[in-house]
C-alpha cells in the first residue's frame, strides 16, 4: 500500500517542470481515446452481427439437411417417416434447386430456380417477406414464380402484366450436337416479389418442387430438407436424432452453421480491427514511457532518500509500475465514459448514418460486458509493459549517506 500511496502522490503532486504535466495529460488522453475507439469498434461489429444474424435467422429454417458430396440426393421415404416422428419437429419441407437462365421480355439473367413443397411457408416465414403479390407456388396445376427483389429488378418484371411470362432455360443433360436443342424452355407466371435481406434475393426464383422435378427429369431428387422445430425442445437432442437417422453422408445444419461462412468473416474482421487498434494503443503507450522516465529523473533525490531509509529497489520499482497503471486506469475510465456517451448519442440520435439504400438509417451498435473486460485487460497490460522500461532506472540511483 505504501508503494501505491507514493504513486498516487507523484501523479497528482506539483511537478518541477510544466512539461511533465502536459505529457502526463497527453498520455491519459491518448489511452482514453484508444480505449473508447476499441470499445466502439467492437460494439459496431456486435451491432452488425446481431442485425444481420437476426435477419438471416428470421427466414432461415431452424435446421437444414443436405448431402455432403454432390448437389442432390435421392428422397428416402423411410427416413422421412422416421424424421416426422421426432419429438419437437413441427414441420419439414422438401426442396430442389437448379441453376437456370431467366428471360423476361428482352432482359436475361442467370440464377437459381428453387422448388419447394406446400409446407415451405410453415418452415420459412416467407409470407412476412412478401413485398408485392401473394406467395403461391402453383395454381390450377400451373407453376408460379415468386421472385427475389434483386432478380425482379434485374429482369424488370411487372406483376400486373399477365401477358408476359418469365421463360426459364435449363440445360438438357442428354447428349446432343444441336445447340438449339440443348436447353429446355418453360414459361412461368410471375406471382409475387419477396425480400429475405439475403444474397438469394438477387438470384432465386421460388416455385413448386413438382415443376422443378419435371423440368430436370429428377422425380425423386432433393437438394435439401428444411425443418421447423418447437423452441421448447432442446435443439442439440433433435440434431443428434436427425444425424442418427440420416447418417454420416449428410450435413445437418442449425441456424449458425447455415450462415457459418458469413459469421466467421464477421468475427475475423472484428478481431482484425481489434488488433489494429491495439497496435495504435501500443504506439500511444510510448508517451507513458516518456512520462515515467521524466518522473523518475525528477524524483531521483526522493528515490535516494527512500533507499537511505531502507526501502528496497523492488518496492521503489513498484511505485512507478503503479504510477503507469494509474495513468492507464484513469485513461481507461475516461475512455469508457466517452464510449458510453457516444453509444447513447448513436442509439438515440444516430450520429453516424449509413447510405440511403441500406436497410437501416444509422450504424447499429451493441455493448457487451465481455468487451469491457477484454479492453480493460488489454489496456492495463499495455500500461504495465510500457512502465517496465523506465522503472529499471530506479536500480541505477544510489542512496544518500551523510557522515559527521
Amino acid at each position: 500500500m505504501l508503494s501505491l500511496k507514493i504513486a498516487v502522490r507523484y501523479l497528482f503532486s506539483r511537478k518541477s517542470s510544466q512539461a511533465i504535466h502536459w505529457i502526463t495529460g497527453i498520455s491519459i488522453l491518448g489511452i482514453a481515446v484508444g480505449t473508447a475507439a476499441l470499445i466502439l469498434v467492437l460494439s459496431v461489429f456486435n451491432g452488425f452481427e446481431e442485425l444481420l444474424s437476426g435477419m438471416f435467422s428470421k427466414y432461415n429454417p431452424d435446421v437444414k439437411i443436405e448431402i455432403k458430396k454432390g448437389k442432390t440426393f435421392k428422397e428416402d421415404s423411410n427416413k422421412l417417416i422416421q424424421l416426422a416422428q421426432i419429438p419437437g419437429l413441427i414441420s419439414y419441407s422438401k426442396t430442389l434447386e437448379e441453376i437456370a437462365m431467366f428471360q423476361y421480355d428482352e432482359a436475361q439473367e442467370f440464377g437459381v430456380l428453387k422448388g419447394v413443397d406446400i409446407h415451405y411457408d410453415a418452415v420459412c416465414s416467407i409470407h412476412d417477406a412478401i413485398l408485392e403479390g401473394s406467395f403461391e407456388i402453383e395454381k390450377d396445376q400451373r407453376p408460379l414464380a415468386n421472385l427475389g427483389l434483386g432478380i425482379r429488378n434485374k429482369l424488370g418484371v411487372d406483376l400486373d402484366n399477365f401477358q408476359e411470362f418469365i421463360r426459364v432455360f435449363i440445360p438438357d443433360h442428354k447428349e446432343t450436337s444441336d445447340l438449339s436443342k440443348s436447353l429446355k424452355r418453360f414459361p412461368f407466371q410471375a406471382q409475387s416479389v419477396y425480400s429475405l435481406q439475403q444474397e438469394s434475393d438477387y438470384s432465386t426464383i421460388i416455385t413448386s418442387i413438382q415443376a422443378v422435378r419435371q423440368i430436370t427429369d429428377n422425380p425423386d431428387q432433393l437438394s435439401s430438407i428444411e425443418l421447423k422445430l418447437n423452441p421448447d425442445f432442446k435443439i442439440s437432442s433433435i440434431l443428434q436424432q436427425i444425424e442418427t437417422i440420416f447418417g454420416n453422408d449428410y450435413l445437418v445444419k442449425d441456424r449458425y452453421k447455415q450462415d457459418e461462412a458469413f459469421l466467421k468473416i464477421m468475427h475475423l474482421e472484428k478481431w482484425l480491427f481489434y488488433s489494429l487498434f491495439c497496435l495504435t494503443l501500443l504506439l500511444v503507450s510510448f508517451t507513458i514511457v516518456g512520462t515515467l522516465w521524466m518522473i523518475v529523473l525528477e524524483k531521483r533525490i526522493d528515490i535516494s532518500i527512500l533507499k537511505s531509509m531502507g526501502m528496497e529497489n523492488n518496492a521503489l520499482r513498484q511505485v512507478f509500475l503503479n504510477l503507469g497503471i494509474l495513468i492507464c486506469g484513469i485513461g481507461l475510465i475516461l475512455g469508457f465514459s466517452i464510449a458510453l456517451i457516444f453509444y447513447w448519442l448513436q442509439k438515440n440520435y444516430g450520429l453516424i448514418g449509413v447510405p440511403d439504400e441500406f436497410i437501416i438509417d444509422s450504424y447499429p451498435i451493441q455493448l457487451r460486458l465481455f468487451d469491457f473486460a477484454l479492453v480493460s485487460f488489454t489496456v492495463l497490460c499495455i500500461g504495465l509493459l510500457a512502465a517496465m522500461l523506465p522503472t529499471r532506472k530506479v536500480y541505477e540511483i544510489v542512496p544518500i549517506f551523510r557522515e559527521e
